[in-house]
């Protein structure tokens, strides 16, 4: 079945969106319209699964599915920019809060006035301290596999604590 094909399809792709989807749905990058984010709420709360029901909806159609699978793609090169400015601007904004001070950037990781799990995911770029990111890795270097995951995990657990904040 070509649907189910592409609902899988669909599902593969929206993984790495899926902690920012909201985020990103609001960026001016971002080519997903209203109807594609129906269609994608629509295909994860009923976990990707494939339901007859899809046959007599039009907006989920093999159709659909597949020009926002084509959306998604397009797209994430612009999202992993959009998630490492994020990064380093929230790694600015550290050091800003902090007044700036160059003692923060050199201290270990383990004295920072962070929240243990952000300290956590700084050490997963195997780092001892906060200048050492700006020293060790070039842009390129941010874009690899495995570095990129590091600040997606940053992103995600700092996203966590903001909200966690908000809401106290």
């Amino acid at each position: 079945m070509k649907l189910k094909k592409v609902i899988l399809e669909l599902e593969q792709n929206i993984k790495p969106y899926l902690p920012f989807l909201t985020d990103w749905m609001l960026h001016e990058h971002c080519s997903l319209n209203d109807e594609d984010f129906l269609i994608i709420d629509f295909q994860i709360k009923n976990s990707f699964r494939f339901s007859l029901l899809q046959y007599f909806n039009p907006s989920n159609s093999f159709i659909a599915i597949q020009r926002i699978v084509a959306k998604l793609i397009w797209d994430y090169q612009k999202f992993k920019d959009w998630i490492i400015n994020n990064f380093v601007f929230r790694l600015v904004g550290l050091v800003r809060n902090n007044n700036y001070n160059y003692l923060f950037l050199h201290l270990p990781l383990d004295y920072l006035s962070l929240a243990y799990d952000l300290k956590k995911k700084l050490r997963a770029f195997k780092i001892k301290t906060l200048y050492e990111i700006f020293e060790k890795y070039t842009e390129q270097d941010l874009y690899t596999e495995t570095v990129f995951n590091n600040i997606v995990q940053f992103e995600v657990a700092s996203k966590y604590i903001n909200q966690k904040k908000i809401s106290l």
